[in-house]
């Protein structure tokens, strides 16, 4: 039997458990400190068992899996390195960036042989809670998988096979500098644009019923998660910051060719984003 420790029961924590849950060689504890969590997830047999408390249930653990914010996984860890856990535990992470998740597993985890292994699925969506716990939510997506120096993952992937993701192995910059152009800035655009158009226009319930699905489409992820954004943001600073500026570059071409009434370079510059849009 392999017991298999969930903390966090939001989308990506809950869909992951529920799917682990539902083999026969697994026991899945979920672990969280929302109570209508912890029921639903026990009601709707996302999880075998349920703990308020990471310390009650870790010392059982085969793998333990933190899928919180990511302020919260680097405190989980710390708790971690002080109890007795299993031998051969390994410790992973759903955290989208790797670069301070991994800096305080070789901190505090590895310096007490406790194999940890960072992990990012690129799955999830702008909703959060338990209640929208998908078993479909990591089929055939991307699961970047970030061994640490004292182990691999080959391990985990087999406990994780039942999701039916595709596992990558990746370095910590590549995954961060990844991250910040096809995840964290598009994040910050929708969240600006949003912004932008209630300074301009008032309150969406304003403007709302005009709006067509350009605006809808490119602000949908404006609405996610504010306190998860914030620490993913503050995280992943310096790859974010400068693929901002690379944004901001081309902003600053349109702006230009706008004001210029240069239409050739503004068609070479809508082509350009056209071929490359068709070629993702």
């Amino acid at each position: 039997m392999m017991n298999i420790v969930v903390v966090g029961l939001g989308e990506m924590g809950a869909s992951l458990a529920g799917i682990l849950n539902t083999q026969s060689d697994n026991y899945v504890v979920g672990v969280d400190i929302n109570e209508q969590s912890l029921r639903y997830a026990i009601e709707n047999n996302l999880v075998s068992a349920i703990s308020s408390q990471l310390c009650d249930v870790a010392s059982q653990a085969d793998i333990i899996v933190l899928a919180t914010p990511i302020t919260s996984i680097e405190k989980n860890m710390h708790q971690l390195a002080k109890m007795v856990l299993k031998e051969n535990v390994i410790i992973t992470d759903t955290g989208s960036t790797k670069r301070d998740i991994m800096a305080m597993a070789e901190e505090v985890l590895t310096p007490i042989n406790i194999k940890f292994i960072g992990g990012h699925a690129m799955a999830g969506t702008h909703q959060s809670g338990v209640i929208y716990a998908n078993k479909h939510l990591y089929r055939h997506v991307t699961y970047f998988l970030v061994p640490s120096s004292i182990s691999d993952s080959r391990r985990l992937q087999v406990v994780f096979k039942p999701l039916n993701a595709k596992f990558i192995t990746i370095d910590i910059a590549k995954h961060d500098a990844l991250m910040a152009i096809i995840s964290d800035v598009p994040h910050i655009v929708a969240f600006a644009l949003m912004n932008t158009a209630t300074a301009q226009l008032g309150p969406a319930t304003l403007f709302g019923q005009y709006a067509a699905g350009g605006f809808k489409d490119t602000t949908r992820i404006a609405a996610s998660d504010s306190k998860l954004w914030a620490d993913v943001l503050l995280s992943n600073k310096k790859a974010v910051l400068e693929s901002q500026k690379q944004l901001i570059k081309q902003l600053d071409l349109f702006s230009q060719a706008i004001e210029n009434n240069d239409e050739d370079t503004l068609i070479t510059l809508i082509s350009d984003a056209r071929q490359s849009r068709e070629n993702l």
